[in-house]
């Protein structure tokens, strides 16, 4: 078996055998750091108390470069297990994850803010292996250039992009303040012509705002839209003019994207409108782990679904109860059968539901196992967007079952993992009004049942209640914070939001409901 480490930025870990992927874990879940950076110690540990130091064979690295306590911290681990290590480049590492897309032949497309000296790249996947065709350095960022507006607007970068994307739905005119970045076809690169990237990229863009009279520090909100639709356009239409490059050139018509920047949904559907696109479901710097074992293998992993993290145990749950920590709620177990009436008839009440059951999922989004549920009401979605603490113009999304998609989205796909978004049909939008963003698009989870059954189960019965196939699904935890992890995380997150709590096969509630 082969245990992947990333250290970095969003740091993670990973097992990898014949099987396919065993386990899969940010550090920050374990730490309740966001974006945790450094040496995953608790989720190495989690992971061989789980499989044995014995069992695994090779250490993969995602990320060449290092120094002080991240090289001593894996040195360390190698002496633990007494095995070799391979390090690998770090956007080879996310471009490995094409291994995933069941894809014979693709483009494999990189873009992040930057990674070992790099910040894009192409390549040409298959089952001989990976070709780098092109690469942008980190002068040259398109990722930068997105988290330096991400900062001029007062969000956080590196974490608070998807708040750019979504203010670049609002209806308004977009402010166009030149070229600022584009994709230059002669060197096959992305070309930065503000020569600089960091803080001094945001002081730049903060002087040019300035010379269109627009103070940085006090922009109102229709401003910060105006902003935001200059960036959404721009970083659509460089990735899409630079794919269509090298589509042209090599033929190829399938596309792998990966790295942060294809946490941009919106740019991965315009994407996906042109091509046959794969989005990994991990497709961050938390990926990093995966992909470089990933190198290793010779042949592509089929990924069902992404519950690879810590599972919660019926027996911690009753042991947390005995301890007193749920002396206050009403607490009923159920057996698996029972659960999706049980809930789902909490739902129909117009409850509240967090579930903390299975085994957590890896990557960014919530797809059932530690998510918070509602009906997709407006109502729910404000209630929600105050108990969690979110930015007022931030979406909800749905989780719809796989059959009826074609009644609710126009030209839907199966996303399993919530990496692109689809209009929502006129007739059923005020129907769903907690899901659909101010655009009349949302970004759904489409569950087969395959991918989670009781989840399925619990969605099917309010289907066959009242004809509805849709339920709101938000990650479970307060707003900048890590979504929950251990059963103690769900315990104390449900204490802020939620009217009942699923938390294993323990259903939960407040006293009051």
């Amino acid at each position: 078996m082969i245990l992947g480490i990333h250290d970095g930025h969003n740091s993670s870990a990973s097992l990898i055998s014949n099987r396919g992927i065993e386990y899969a874990i940010s550090e920050e879940r374990f730490t309740r750091r966001k974006n945790q950076r450094g040496f995953p110690s608790n989720t190495v540990d989690y992971i061989l108390e789980k499989t044995g130091d014995r069992n695994t064979d090779l250490i993969t690295v995602g990320g060449m470069f290092r120094r002080g306590g991240r090289l001593r911290s894996i040195k360390e681990l190698q002496k633990r297990l007494n095995i070799p290590i391979l390090y690998f480049h770090h956007h080879l590492c996310h471009a490995a994850l094409y291994k995933l897309s069941g894809f014979k032949e693709c483009l494999v497309i990189t873009i992040d803010g930057g990674g070992d000296a790099l910040s894009a790249t192409v390549s040409i996947g298959s089952r001989e292996g990976l070709e780098v065709i092109a690469q942008s350095d980190i002068i040259d960022s398109l990722g930068d250039f997105y988290a330096s507006i991400t900062e001029v607007l007062g969000f956080k970068p590196m974490e608070d992009e998807g708040k750019v994307m979504s203010l670049s739905s609002y209806p308004g005119e977009e402010l166009d303040i030149g070229v600022i970045i584009d994709y230059d076809s002669r060197i096959k690169s992305f070309k930065n012509y503000l020569g600089v990237v960091g803080q001094e990229s945001t002081k730049a863009l903060k002087r040019i705002l300035k010379g269109y009279n627009i103070d940085p520090e006090s922009m109102d909100f229709k401003t910060k839209v105006r902003v935001a639709k200059y960036a959404q356009r721009v970083l659509e239409d460089i990735v899409l003019k630079m794919i269509k490059d090298f589509a042209e050139e090599t033929g190829i018509d399938k596309v792998v994207f990966s790295g942060g920047v294809a946490q941009n949904v919106k740019l991965n559907s315009r994407i996906g409108e042109i091509y046959d696109v794969f989005i990994p479901p991990f497709m961050g710097d938390e990926g990093l782990s995966v992909g470089s074992s990933l190198l290793i293998k010779k042949d592509g992993i089929d990924l069902k679904d992404t519950y690879l993290g810590y599972s919660i145990s019926d027996e911690k749950v009753e042991e947390l109860i005995e301890k007193g920590h749920l002396r206050d709620y009403r607490i009923t177990y159920l057996e698996e059968r029972e659960i999706p009436e049980t809930v789902g008839n909490l739902l129909l009440e117009g409850k509240i539901l967090c579930i903390c059951r299975g085994r957590m999922e890896f990557g960014p989004r919530a797809l059932g196992n530690r998510s918070i549920v509602a009906l997709p009401t407006k109502e729910n979605r404000e209630k929600l967007s105050r108990l969690l603490k979110r930015d007022s113009f931030m979406p909800f999304a749905p989780t719809i079952l796989y059959e009826y998609v074609e009644d609710y989205l126009i030209d839907p796909k199966y996303s399993p993992f919530m990496t692109m978004v689809f209009e929502v049909k006129e007739d059923v939008r005020e129907r769903i009004e907690g899901v659909v963003h101010v655009d009349n698009t949302t970004r759904p989870q489409t569950l087969k049942r395959d991918f989670n059954r009781v989840y399925y189960d619990t969605i099917k019965y309010i289907h066959e209640s009242i004809d509805l196939p849709v339920v709101l699904n938000t990650s479970f935890n307060i707003h900048g914070e890590p979504i929950v992890c251990t059963e103690l995380d769900g315990i104390r997150t449900f204490r802020t939001v939620g009217d009942a709590l699923l938390l294993g096969n323990w259903l939960i509630e407040k006293k009051s409901i």
